[in-house]
């Protein structure tokens, strides 16, 4: 039944991913948007955007994916090893004041990794 809704599953998931985009496009405004972090730092800032643009381009190739049957294992799989890798850093690091306002992305990311993982190992 998923293999049937992957490419359904992969641009929806996908435009979500991308929305960290405006990080990179103003990352301190971001930053409180998305995750309730006060960033003034220069450098800081540098890594957001950075970050920002790297998600933007997760989302980008699960929505390219979603069209594109021919390049969905590598994209998806790229995707997994990404977002269960987020999920694990925010839930080392659960209790502490930085990640509070990462719990919705750790949830978000680790129902995507789950339903990825589902179809690559399904596939």
């Amino acid at each position: 039944m998923l293999a049937a809704h992957i490419g359904a599953v992969l641009a929806v998931t996908g435009l979500i991913t991308a929305l960290p985009i405006i990080l990179f496009v103003a990352p301190a405004p971001g930053l409180r948007l998305l995750f309730k972090l006060e960033f003034a730092d220069r450098a800081g800032l540098f890594m957001a955007r950075h970050w920002g643009l790297l998600a933007f381009t997760i989302g980008v190739l699960l929505v390219y994916a979603a069209g594109h049957p021919a390049v969905r294992v590598p994209v998806v799989l790229a995707a997994l090893v990404e977002k269960a890798g987020l999920v694990a850093l925010i839930g080392w690091q659960w209790s502490e004041p930085h990640t509070r306002g990462m719990r919705f992305t750790a949830l978000f990311d680790g129902a995507c990794s789950a339903v990825y993982a589902a179809w690559l190992f399904g596939a």
